[in-house]
């Protein structure tokens, strides 16, 4: 079992370059255990919630409703027009959904992230539903296999 010390020990041994990331990953075991990812199924209807919520407060502190849309915690202008979206893990995918507003015209998106299972591939798919019910799907596989290191964001 690693103690405190051995933990200590292997924090000392980082490269500059790793602390900041070491720290926020620290930081997000602070609270244990830590909050489980929403499951995908709900991804929809949580969006759905956020977007109602946010036209509800809009409407209440302006007096007028967003030209027939919602808004909601993204980035959304007084007409309407804007997006909403959540992210979760499904298994060993990170999916993220999203809703996105243009004139009154509601599009979601369901985007999914993924290694393949001997981490050679990065799998990447996207699925758009559009307002008069069409779907498209959309697959690409990267190699990482060869020499591609993955990227520090900070």
């Amino acid at each position: 079992m690693l103690s405190r010390e051995a933990l200590h020990e292997l924090v000392d041994e980082l490269p500059e370059a790793a602390l900041e990331s070491t720290q926020q990953i620290l930081e997000s075991f602070q609270t244990w255990p830590p909050t489980p990812p929403v499951p995908v199924e709900h991804l929809r209807e949580r969006v759905d919630e956020m977007l109602k919520t946010r036209a509800d407060r809009w409407r209440a502190r302006s007096g007028k409703p967003l030209s027939g849309s919602s808004f909601s915690l993204g980035n959304f202008k007084p007409d309407g027009d804007g997006m909403a979206s959540m992210h979760s893990t499904d298994g060993p995918a990170l999916v993220t959904f999203e809703i996105r507003i243009f004139h009154g015209y509601r599009l979601e998106r369901e985007e999914r992230l993924c290694l393949s299972d001997d981490e050679k591939l990065l799998l990447y798919s996207q699925q758009i539903n559009g307002p008069d019910g069409k779907e498209n799907r959309y697959e690409m596989e990267f190699n990482i296999s060869e020499g591609h290191l993955p990227v520090n964001i900070r």
